[in-house]
């Protein structure tokens, strides 16, 4: 064979050693994919909690009530929002986080 020919065989080799993960690799970008992906669930949820439980305040507003009252239901149901939506950001920052370890 041409030298050129073994070179570029064994250059072939070599990338294909580069690219194979090991088992052990494999299993820990899997238990991270899996991790993370379970605190985008995690931040799924706390959003969808949040929007339960807003919308049950701003369904306590009423024309009878005074319009304090309202205000003060419509502020708490957008505080449980913006605390929601905070706690997801953070939840999804870990999870990318997570993400970049692999």
């Amino acid at each position: 064979m041409k030298p050129i020919t073994l070179s570029l065989i064994a250059l072939a080799g070599t990338f294909t050693l580069i690219a194979c993960d090991s088992k052990e690799e494999n299993v820990r970008e899997n238990k991270l994919e899996r991790k993370a992906d379970n605190l985008e669930d995690s931040a799924d949820i706390v959003r969808k909690d949040a929007e339960r439980k807003a919308d049950a305040l701003e369904s306590q507003k009423s024309l009878s009530n005074p319009s304090t009252t309202n205000s003060a239901l419509e502020n708490a149901a957008d505080a449980k929002r913006n605390a929601a939506e905070s706690t997801a950001e953070s939840l999804e920052r870990k999870a990318a986080a997570e993400r970049e370890k692999k």
